[in-house]
């Protein structure tokens, strides 16, 4: 096919060297005729080494056949400038990169051109792939991902996108030391840490994306703690930090299917404290409060670590012992006793307070029986005075 009347070469090339993007021109031959400056630099080759060369060699060997195809059908049929929003190209020095580009024939007073006019777009690609994964990340923080494998995901993430030779993530309780000898360490929340060893000086974008990390680490390890914090208090007395009832009636229910598997008896004793109404009375609710919270810490003291200790409302307590006898149960009563007893500071004065106990035992008997059976007993404690133990059935 003969060419027409077009725009003069030297117009052409004026126009096209002046353009803010990397600008290829190939004859019919399949060789380069023109390349502007900035098409040199984004290939690495000299102007004059690009002029004459196949431009097949400017694409990656696994698409030229491809490129080689379309550019064919391109001059055949004098295809117009198309967009395309991903192509790669090669470089002298054998990396690949990949751009948006124009191209299509354009026609000269000389000849028809293939023109590509194109620029890397490698480093916005990166970007926006960064963008998605911390995205990800950030809806797998909010939706309550395990923040293990949310750390996980972290140091995946930044050894993928950025130039490091090592990255850690260690979480707030972490027994293990951040990564050793890192040169870039980020506190992220109280206890957690990033530790990196980047291969050059993190530039403003990357110190960005690694910010960016740690913010979503902070967010899930601070919901997770809400979380925790939540539980807590849904099943622990907010004065004492004992258990509450329906902590109560979880383990005690636990402590009676464990006694009927034959693991022992159970022991519920109720702890009531004798005349506490007129600490309140005598000195104020403030100092009452401050009384039975150190009193709290006093019976987690006295029990048996598997024991549970809990805050009935009031001044009454409740402790729940599994695999327990008689005497043994016993024993722990006058320990509380002997713990209640002891002098407590409080509002500028010491004071002395006394416990009547009621004790209940079983093994056939269910939770609530248990329970009650508890408390008529520590009403028999109360009636003979008080600051005693008192047996239910004895």
């Amino acid at each position: 096919m003969q060419p027409k009347d077009g725009i003069p070469l030297v117009w052409a090339e004026a126009l096209l060297e002046g353009l803010p993007d990397a600008v290829v021109a190939t004859g019919h031959d399949e060789r380069i005729v023109f390349a502007n400056a900035l098409a040199a630099e984004l290939f690495g080759y000299r102007r004059a080494d690009l002029l004459g060369m196949s431009t097949q060699l400017l694409w990656p060997e696994r698409l030229r056949e491809r490129y080689t195809r379309n550019m064919r059908h391109y001059f055949e049929h004098e295809h117009p400038l198309r967009f395309s929003e991903e192509v790669y190209g090669l470089r002298r020095d054998g990396t690949e990169f990949v751009g948006e580009m124009s191209w299509g024939v354009v026609r000269t007073d000389d000849a028809l051109l293939l023109l590509a006019i194109g620029r890397d777009i490698t480093d916005r690609r990166a970007t926006e792939a960064r963008l998605q994964a911390l995205a990800a990340m950030s809806e797998r923080a909010l939706s309550g991902a395990d923040p293990a494998q949310l750390a996980a995901d972290a140091e995946e993430l930044l050894r993928a996108t950025l130039p490091l030779d090592a990255v850690v993530v260690r979480l707030p309780g972490d027994r293990q030391e951040p990564l050793a000898g890192a040169l870039l360490r980020l506190p992220f929340s109280v206890g957690g840490e990033l530790g990196l060893t980047p291969q050059r000086v993190l530039n403003d974008e990357e110190m960005t994306l690694v910010h960016a990390v740690g913010n979503i680490l902070a967010t899930a390890i601070g919901r997770l703690r809400d979380e925790e914090q939540m539980r807590h208090d849904a099943l622990h007395d907010p004065l004492t930090g004992l258990a509450n009832r329906t902590l109560l009636h979880d383990r005690l229910d636990h402590a009676v299917a464990q006694a009927e598997r034959g693991m022992g008896d159970t022991c519920v004793l109720f702890v009531d404290l004798d005349d506490f109404k007129h600490v309140n009375d005598d000195h104020g609710h403030q100092v009452g409060d401050e009384l039975l919270a150190t009193l709290g810490g006093r019976l987690i003291g006295a029990v048996r670590p598997a024991d549970t200790v809990a805050r009935m409302g009031g001044d009454e307590f409740v402790v729940v012992c599994e695999n327990i006898d008689l005497p043994s149960a016993l024993a722990l009563a006058d320990r509380l006793e002997v713990a209640i007893a002891e002098p407590i500071r409080a509002g500028g004065a010491e004071h002395r307070l006394s416990a009547s106990i009621g004790l209940a035992l079983g093994h056939g008997s269910a939770g609530d029986v248990l329970l009650r059976n508890a408390d008529a007993a520590v009403y028999r404690a109360k009636a003979a005075g008080g600051a005693r133990v008192k047996v239910f059935g004895g």
